[in-house]
């Protein structure tokens, strides 16, 4: 099933937003309606309209204003410890708790390997997730939604929930506050285009898994990521 991406999302955009935490802190806070609701509403004197703003965001940032804060020897940080809590601080908790997936990347070490290493093609890459949006389109036909990143949080609770034993996990991540009940709902959506992407009836435990350390920046576990490529 090979359809092109491009089919099955027109219009749709990428926003990436570099130095993220330079950026005022009203536009930041400006970013919660749309990453939410996928929409925005413009307020001039009396008036007012809602405009559609769903789209991919990316936002990017150094681990510090000098962008040498990292593990790897031989990069050297001149930023005060006062100056990365400013700049940490910034990315406030009402836009992290709206961000799917977080990574933090290193600069690569000796040993490494080669870092130009390719191990999927960017063309099998294309065809897996266009299968996936496919998965996405036939579950929700007839719904006024067609990706799972859309799903209304009820309709994700009673049509389409996680197995009994990956809603304990993910229960246990609200629980102990590793997730609030908006990242939870998150969570719920992105374990099911895990499951998608591996082609997967329904998300399971390995699916929050890897949904949660999606989320969280946590590194991948690979028994969980074999475990769920390999069905």
């Amino acid at each position: 099933m090979s359809v092109p991406l491009g089919e099955l999302a027109p219009g749709q955009y990428i926003l990436h937003l570099d130095e993220f935490p330079l950026f005022r802190t009203d536009v930041i806070d400006a970013l919660r309606e749309p990453l939410e609701n996928g929409d925005i509403t413009v307020a001039r004197g009396e008036e007012t309209v809602t405009l559609p703003a769903r789209t991919m965001v990316v936002l990017a940032s150094n681990p510090c204003p000098c962008g040498n804060n990292v593990t790897t020897t031989g990069h050297l940080c001149t930023c005060r410890p006062s100056e990365i809590r400013d700049y940490n601080r910034r990315v406030r908790g009402p836009i992290v708790d709206r961000i799917d997936i977080t990574r933090a990347l290193q600069p690569p070490a000796p040993g490494d390997g080669d870092a130009h290493e390719r191990r999927d093609t960017s063309e099998t890459i294309r065809v897996r997730v266009a299968e996936a949006r496919m998965r996405q389109i036939a579950r929700f036909r007839g719904e006024e939604w067609r990706l799972n990143a859309q799903a209304p949080s009820a309709a994700l609770r009673e049509r389409w929930p996680l197995t009994p034993q990956a809603e304990e996990t993910l229960v246990g991540a609200v629980v102990s506050g590793r997730l609030t009940r908006r990242g939870s709902v998150r969570v719920h959506r992105m374990a099911w285009t895990v499951a998608d992407l591996a082609g997967v009836v329904t998300p399971g435990t390995d699916e929050v898994m890897t949904a949660l350390a999606l989320r969280s920046g946590d590194p991948l576990r690979h028994d969980v990521l074999e475990a769920v490529t390999a069905r």
